[in-house]
């Protein structure tokens, strides 16, 4: 999607809804407020912030049956066909034959955009973003390869997302996404029937985010960001005031540090290299360059000439 600059005017021209990449361009350009993707998503990830999903292509939802406030899980058939076509590639693989239980009609979503849950894969992949925008490993996956799908709230309640294809196409894509030696074997073993009926039609559940839909934020969630970042401003201003010998002595630790004096000179560099450690080390504060700039320059000494 392209970015429009209307986006960053105030008043009845706003969208209903923008992109990450919109909301960042927003907060800069109208509130003057200090925002990257990362914020969006961190703020997503700890449910300070709802994202919803942005559908381009047609797509099916069906209702989710909970028992006990829990996400009932059934097994399905053994069939070969059934498992590939139902199951998450991992899954199929680690013979994980567990699938939420949905009930009730399938239903087209009259509008495009669809709030996020937050209990399903949509989660993980929301975790990745937050990974590759801070520059981090993106998360491992564990042995079990558990993916229950993509989940999103319609009407209040909890519905699984799902794609009407041939069994053909399914099968051909579910393969693409086995190991190469399996998916050979595996074919010698599915009906021929099967790949060859481009007719036979039905509802498969969607396992990651299709690739021509996004992440969005509804204008609620941008209005409620705006008024989070603006706090946080407040805070930071009267919170990051520092001393001038605690300033001098934070030079001398930045100085003194191999990994980070050659960016001494240049602190916009060095806000990521803190904010990996403080994460790494489970601090979730976020760190301005100009506040880090400041510092660094009343504690860097006059006759220092670097």
């Amino acid at each position: 999607m392209q970015k429009h600059d209307s986006f960053a005017k105030a008043g009845s021209k706003m969208s209903d809804w923008v992109t990450v990449n919109e909301a960042v361009h927003i907060m800069k350009k109208q509130a003057s407020l200090d925002l990257s993707d990362s914020d969006v998503y961190r703020y997503a990830v700890c449910n300070k912030l709802h994202l919803s999903i942005y559908f381009q292509s047609p797509i099916r939802l069906r209702k989710v049956r909970l028992s006990k406030g829990k996400i009932h899980l059934i097994k399905i058939d053994d069939s070969l066909v059934d498992r590939l076509c139902l199951l998450d590639s991992c899954s199929f693989f680690n013979r994980n034959d567990l699938i939420p239980c949905t009930i009730g009609e399938y239903i087209s979503p009259h509008s495009k955009i669809i709030d996020t849950a937050l209990v399903g894969h949509e989660h993980i992949e929301i975790q990745q973003l937050l990974a590759t925008t801070l520059h981090l490993h993106r998360p491992l996956q564990q042995s079990c390869g558990i993916n229950y799908g993509i989940s999103v709230i319609h009407a209040g309640e909890l519905f699984q997302v799902f794609e009407i294809c041939s069994y053909s196409d399914r099968i051909k894509r579910q393969m693409m996404r086995l190991p190469k030696a399996l998916a050979e074997k595996v074919k010698q073993n599915i009906p021929s029937c099967y790949l060859r009926d481009h007719c036979k039609t039905r509802h498969f559940p969607i396992y990651h985010i299709p690739r021509d839909a996004c992440f969005v934020l509804r204008q609620a969630e941008l209005n409620k960001l705006r008024r989070l970042l603006s706090r946080k401003n407040s805070t930071t201003q009267s919170s990051t005031r520092i001393s001038s010998p605690l300033a001098r002595y934070f030079w001398l630790a930045c100085k003194h540090n191999e990994v980070i004096t050659p960016l001494i000179n240049q602190p916009y560099k060095l806000v990521s290299i803190f904010e990996q450690w403080a994460l790494a080390d489970g601090f979730s504060d976020r760190l301005s360059g100009d506040t880090l700039k400041a510092a660094l320059e009343r504690g860097k000494p006059h006759i220092f000439k670097g």
